[in-house]
């Protein structure tokens, strides 16, 4: 408000100083508003233009964002069933080991009587069983990774994309240089205004529109001062 009040007052100012100016000021005067107001019209239209395209850009960044938060919350479920879909595979591979042991067992009669061979077998059977497991732990941590740089990709993309969202953004419009812009304005057009004002054919054009003035007022006057004399001499003929 203090700036553009006294942007208001150095017109006024100047309004109140052409008053009674020649045609030249009146003209350089306009001259210099015009473009003051141009000035400020683009000053205003760029900052609304500007406050447009970030405003559009926060919504993109935060519709990008949100996309994000979707990922990481399907990701994370992904991430929880893989949890339990290995604990069920090692639920079900422990039942099938203890099944065929079981079943081993069966059929020899008793570990007893089967004899080394039978606890070789069986031996043979838990050793598959843990290798399985480890095959399982093995491919789970591997999906689990998966996600995981899953997640840091799709972190890093949408902060490459808002970071290209705000990079392509323009600067809001400087006040001050507004204000430089009119003062040199306002320099130039009082340069081309003062230009001739010195020569002597100025100088005579302006002491002839004076004398003009002092013939014109003697005109006017010297009729009243006879009216004067001619009622002070009829008064003293009476």
């Amino acid at each position: 408000m203090g700036f553009w009040g006294s942007l208001a007052a150095v017109g006024k100012a100047g309004i109140s100083a052409a008053k009674g100016a020649d045609l030249d000021t009146y003209l350089k005067l306009g001259q210099f508003t015009a473009a003051a107001g141009t000035k400020l019209m683009d000053f205003q239209e760029t900052t609304i233009l500007r406050q447009q395209q970030f405003h559009a850009a926060q919504e993109q960044a935060a519709f990008n964002n949100q996309l994000l938060y979707n990922s990481y919350t399907n990701l994370n479920e992904q991430e929880q069933l893989e949890y339990k879909k290995h604990a069920v595979d090692q639920f079900e591979l422990q039942v099938q080991v203890r099944r065929a042991v079981a079943a081993r067992l069966a059929l020899q009669g008793s570990a007893n009587k089967s004899g080394g061979s039978a606890e070789s077998i069986i031996m043979n059977i838990q050793r598959q069983g843990l290798y399985s497991s480890h095959r399982k732990d093995f491919n789970y941590e591997i999906r689990i990774r998966n996600l995981q740089t899953q997640r840091a990709n799709e972190a890093l993309a949408t902060k490459s994309k808002n970071n290209a969202l705000y990079n392509s953004l323009q600067g809001f419009p400087s006040a001050t240089g507004l204000a430089l812009s009119i003062g040199a304005s306002a320099v130039q057009y009082g340069s081309e205004w003062n230009k001739g004002r010195t020569d002597a054919d100025y100088k005579r054009q302006t002491l002839s529109m004076a004398a003009r003035k002092k013939m014109d007022k003697g005109k006017t006057s010297k009729p009243s001062n006879g009216n004067e004399d001619i009622i002070s001499g009829e008064v003293g003929t009476s």
